[in-house]
């Protein structure tokens, strides 16, 4: 025998809560990348505007998910007025075009990453193609979302006459090749970077560095597995984990095309803060040398007087006009040449 349903069950705030914070989340993100590349004097490019028209689709999203908590998505259709039923389906069609437009965007923005940090033309063809394939899935769930029944007001109005497609099967099957291609672009560094002329390690930490936002591919699974909880009986509790989880998914996505392109700033944080540290031991080095070689006696030396007998002038010359992008691969292809001059200084300061 089926257990009773509790109707007084109530998971608004909890689904309204992760909205929001997810929403935060993914625009500190963008944000983070924006300085990044600011800071390292990089120009904006393709990836980044499409970034920000992901973000804005994200907006949306999240305002169409938080109308529909509103209007009561996390609580069970029993005990909500019928208007409120009839909002929420016409609030999840608009919300199922924009989810998966803003999906498909995301995807194009890691592309144009891709295409423009592996400039070869095989890799660009297969982001082409990958990038096709997107747009068609965002094409494709909109006509299935707008067509789901005939007429289409009978998606949110049972009563008329008319019929619809199985939505829960539609749910299903518009996440499989979501996931899929989330796979596929995550995997095609990874051919690339390995066959790239450097020791393991390094061909490790540059991978690693873009399957960062493997995480994507987790979220959506999981999501996946929430639509089979779907029951179009009770449409705003069984579906309102999925929605909330779509949402996720938007987020977790911009999230993952940042995290690759915030290297130079977290170069530049942990440069200056071993600089800082490597600052107080040489201070500390040289007041305990000074004390020694004075006999613990500290002398200031006159101004004109020269500590060392030699000078070293290191100068290192770039083989390349490379823009210090966020990968490292620079430091994989580019023979850095280095040439080293020694003068020696007698005590009246001229050359030996």
């Amino acid at each position: 025998m089926a257990s009773a349903v509790d109707l007084s069950e109530n998971r608004q705030g909890e689904y309204r809560t992760q909205t929001i914070a997810m929403t935060a989340l993914g625009l500190f993100f963008v944000i983070l990348r924006f300085t990044a590349r600011w800071k390292k004097g990089l120009s904006f490019g393709w990836d980044d505007y499409t970034m920000v028209l992901s973000v804005i689709f994200l907006f949306a999203t999240c305002g169409l998910n938080l109308a529909m908590i509103h209007y009561g998505l996390g609580r069970h259709a029993d005990v909500l007025p019928t208007q409120n039923v009839v909002m929420i389906a016409k609030l999840l069609m608009a919300f199922e075009c924009v989810y998966c437009t803003t999906v498909g965007i995301i995807k194009v923005s890691i592309l144009l990453m891709y295409a423009r940090i592996f400039p070869t033309r095989n890799f660009r063809i297969a982001s082409y193609i990958i990038g096709s394939i997107a747009v068609g899935w965002i094409i494709a769930i909109i006509c299935v979302s707008v067509f789901q029944c005939n007429p289409i007001a009978k998606a949110w109005n049972v009563n008329l006459p008319g019929t619809c497609i199985n939505l829960k099967g539609s749910f299903i099957g518009n996440a499989v090749p979501n996931i899929l291609t989330d796979i596929a672009i995550l995997s095609m560094p990874v051919h690339v970077v390995w066959g790239l002329h450097a020791n393991l390690t390094h061909r490790l930490s540059v991978i690693a560095l873009f399957l960062l936002g493997s995480f994507v591919v987790f979220t959506s699974a999981y999501r996946f597995s929430t639509l089979f909880e779907f029951d179009p009986t009770d449409t705003p509790w069984t579906l309102a984990k999925a929605c909330t989880w779509c949402f996720i998914e938007c987020s977790s996505g911009i999230i993952s095309a940042c995290l690759p392109t915030l290297r130079p700033l977290f170069m530049m944080i942990s440069s200056k803060f071993s600089s800082t540290i490597d600052t107080s031991r040489a201070n500390t080095n040289d007041f305990n040398s000074l004390a020694h070689r004075s006999g613990g006696n500290l002398v200031l030396r006159p101004p004109g007087e020269l500590i060392s007998k030699q000078r070293m002038q290191l100068e290192v010359s770039h083989a390349d006009d490379a823009s210090g992008d966020e990968v490292p691969l620079n430091s994989i292809r580019v023979q850095r040449d280095m040439t080293w001059q020694e003068t020696t200084y007698n005590s009246s300061g001229k050359d030996v």
